[in-house]
């Protein structure tokens, strides 16, 4: 999902001239790991399901 995320993210960058970055990874989408924003997004989800459930 992650990939896919990144992909539409710098297809959006390539047609608008916008930069797009993306907070939780700390990363611009166009040269970014979509690796890292999914292991970003991973432990946030296991925090969230061992704090919030």
């Amino acid at each position: 999902m992650a990939e896919d995320a990144y992909r539409l993210a710098r297809l959006v960058e390539e047609e608008s001239g916008l930069a797009g970055y993306d907070p939780q990874a700390d990363q611009d989408t166009m040269t970014g790991d979509a690796g890292k924003a999914a292991a970003r997004l991973g432990g946030v989800a296991q925090w969230a399901h061992e704090n919030l459930t």
